[in-house]
């Protein structure tokens, strides 16, 4: 009889343990927020993967600011969780909720069925070829073989290309490859991406714009809570001195006014 009594005893000291232990937890976590973010580091200077494997860029340091601001602004700490993923799968992995936001170079495009930020940085699709390569402009490109990222919006303007045979392909830096390599005749690409490959001196970007754009931030369709939350971070980020510091730091282009 001594021992149940123990043993029930012990259980309930065991149980107000556990409930005092999951009850601080709790209180814990209600005072952090972890945001995941869906991303492809393969996009050079916006995000992409150094030496020791970690990643590094424009969206990366811009992220690390938004922790930051909305960690005071908020009064809880606030961090974002990277989760890498090839470029046409994050806005599935956002429609399924397996992440909070897309940030990878995200340009605007009426057929992603998401919740748009307000945009973060100028940007245009331009078309890069071989050094040595015959095509000197943009005109020339008609009835040539293009690549370009599939699902970015620099396969649709390749496809716009009168009589061009379009290849697209999940990773820049395999579009790249395949175009040192002879492969196809251009590559479609923004051109903040452009001007990195061309300082290899592999590579030369045509003058003139196939498609002028934006860079957004995005989430799930229907999440307004969260892009709230992200534009009043993308607002303070632009009007902040970090912002043009980045922008030359990774020769992009700000947003205008």
């Amino acid at each position: 009889m001594k021992k149940f009594v123990k043993v029930a005893l012990a259980a309930v000291m065991a149980v107000s343990v556990l409930g005092v232990s999951s009850t601080s937890v709790m209180a814990k976590k209600s005072n952090k927020e972890v945001i995941t973010v869906g991303i492809s580091p393969d996009y050079k200077p916006y995000e992409s993967l150094n030496k020791k494997n970690k990643m590094v860029g424009f969206d990366i340091d811009m992220v690390k600011w938004f922790g930051k601001y909305l960690s005071k602004e908020e009064g809880k700490k606030v961090t974002f969780q990277f989760k890498q993923m090839d470029f046409d799968n994050i806005v599935t992995q956002l429609q399924g909720d397996q992440v909070d936001l897309g940030i990878s170079g995200f340009t605007y495009s009426e057929d992603r069925k998401v919740e748009w930020s307000e945009p973060y940085l100028g940007s245009s699709q331009v078309a890069v070829v071989p050094n040595g390569s015959d095509i000197t402009s943009v005109d020339q490109l008609e009835g040539k073989s293009l690549v370009a990222q599939t699902g970015a919006t620099g396969e649709k303007a390749a496809k716009d290309v009168k009589d061009a045979q379009v290849t697209g392909l999940k990773n820049v830096q395999d579009i790249m490859n395949a175009l040192s390599a002879n492969q196809y005749d251009a590559a479609v690409v923004d051109s903040g991406v452009a001007k990195q490959y061309a300082q290899s001196g592999q590579f030369t970007t045509l003058d003139g714009s196939l498609l002028d754009e934006k860079n957004y931030i995005i989430a799930k369709e229907g999440n307004k809570e969260m892009i709230d939350k992200v534009n009043k971070a993308i607002e303070a980020f632009i009007a902040s001195d970090d912002y043009k510091k980045l922008c030359d730091k990774y020769d992009l282009t700000p947003i205008e006014g």
